[in-house]
Order: structure tokens, then C-alpha cells, then sequence
């Protein structure tokens, strides 16, 4: 009788674990909603990637090089003050001035 009721008691556990960790998952699982540009978990992550929680639009500045437009917090700066969007084109730009000095 007492191996009947461990067993019963075993089985209940382990059940009630299992149960508990499918909501989590179920909860956690993407629906049809995650995927649409407006759903809160996605605006959310757009805003903490953008670093701007704060809903403010940023400016864009146009690349030297190639002339994208890239957001002025994320641009880098050069030595003359032009704005790049990223390091090849600085260094593009860093080495078309050195050969055109020579």
C-alpha cells in the first residue's frame, strides 16, 4: 500500500512539473500577433535597439563616401568633420586622401 501511494505521489509531482514548464513554454511560443510591426513585443525591441525609449526621431546624416543615410547617433566622424556610416567607408575615404596627397 505505501509503494501504491509513493508512486501515486511520484507521478502527481512529476506531472504538475511538466504542466508548469508547457504554460511557460505555450506563453513564450511566437504567435500570428508577434510578427505584426505593431505588436508591444516588437515595438519594444525596436525602441531598446534603437536606444531612443523615449520615442524622439533622430537625424539622418548622409555618408561621405557612399552616401547612405544613416541615423546621426549611429554615423562615425572623421578627422575633417564628414559623417560615415561605417568603417570602410572612413577608411576608403582616409585612403583616397593619402593617395590623392602623394
Amino acid at each position: 500500500m505505501q509503494r501504491i501511494l509513493l508512486v501515486v505521489a511520484v507521478l502527481l509531482l512529476v506531472w504538475r512539473v511538466l504542466a508548469a514548464i508547457g504554460k511557460r513554454l505555450v506563453t513564450r511560443v511566437p504567435g500570428a500577433d508577434s510578427f505584426s510591426r505593431y505588436a508591444p513585443e516588437a515595438r519594444r525591441r525596436r525602441r531598446q535597439w534603437s536606444g531612443r525609449a523615449n520615442g524622439q526621431l533622430e537625424e539622418l546624416v548622409e555618408c561621405a563616401v557612399c552616401g547612405t543615410f544613416v541615423p546621426a547617433g549611429r554615423a562615425l566622424d572623421g578627422a575633417d568633420g564628414r559623417s560615415f556610416c561605417s568603417r570602410d567607408c572612413r577608411e576608403r575615404a582616409a585612403g583616397g586622401a593619402a593617395d590623392a596627397g602623394r
